[in-house]
């Protein structure tokens, strides 16, 4: 009987600290809308990458687990807080000069996209299509 009320109280604190919620998929590269994704991106077919060299005032980043990479930084995602419909990802960025910390608003969108705000709970915000590995996406 303790053992069953042990197992009921973890399950019951699992999901209420949210254990098992959905975690958002940033996986993958993406470019600010209106832009073709070949003319930033590669791909050999499995991974997409930035094309060498890299056009350093493209609006895009790769996400990859834990990692975000611009073609200026490369950032360690420390943690992801939600805030409504908008998930904070909390970055320490390196780049040839120095690391710093600092924070991306992003949400996914319905229709597969993703919007970057500049302020937790503003309006203001640009829109990132995903580009695919194999095939990028042109508008």
């Amino acid at each position: 009987m303790c053992y069953r009320v042990g197992l009921i109280v973890g399950f019951a604190l699992a999901v209420s600290s949210g254990a098992w919620a959905q975690k958002p998929n940033f996986d993958g590269a993406w470019l600010e809308e209106g832009l073709p994704c070949a003319d930033v991106f590669t791909s050999n077919g499995k991974t997409v990458s930035f094309k060498r060299p890299a056009n350093l005032f493209v609006t895009a980043f790769i996400v990859r687990g834990q990692r975000l990479t611009t073609p200026l930084a490369t950032c360690r995602i420390g943690r992801i807080d939600p805030k409504g419909d908008r998930q904070l990802l909390n970055l320490s960025c390196t780049t040839a000069v120095a690391t710093e910390s600092t924070t991306a608003i992003l949400a996914l969108t319905a229709d597969g996209g993703l919007q970057r705000y500049n302020v937790t709970d503003g309006t203001a915000s640009a829109k990132y299509q995903r580009c695919m590995p194999g095939a990028p996406k042109t508008p």
